[in-house]
């Protein structure tokens, strides 16, 4: 594989920080997860895909992480109510169950 592991790891990192900074909670939850999940099943396939498509899919990647980049400063620019999650910090540090 032409790609570097550690470059797949610098785009991971990239893509998560780039989720983290949506405003709303549940567009950061997702691109979180889809990040993650995405690249879980990348990192799985590196050794078994061929130089080509490793190449094919960390460009795409890439590509992802601006349009993510872009849509975050967008989600920022418009103000939203926040939910109860995002407004009780308990809630949001996953402190608070149910029946507690």
């Amino acid at each position: 594989m032409t790609v570097a592991r550690s470059e797949i790891l610098k785009l991971y990192r990239s893509s998560l920080k780039a989720a983290q900074q949506f405003e709303t909670y549940n567009f950061r939850k997702y691109f979180y997860r889809r990040t993650h999940d995405r690249f879980h099943d990348v990192l799985g396939q590196a050794d078994s895909v061929s130089r080509v498509e490793a190449d094919r899919a960390l460009q795409e990647a890439r590509s992802e992480l601006k349009v993510m980049q872009r849509q975050a400063l967008v989600n920022r620019l418009f103000a939203h109510n926040r939910t109860v999650i995002e407004s009780d910090p308990q809630y949001a540090s996953g402190a608070r169950r149910y029946g507690e």
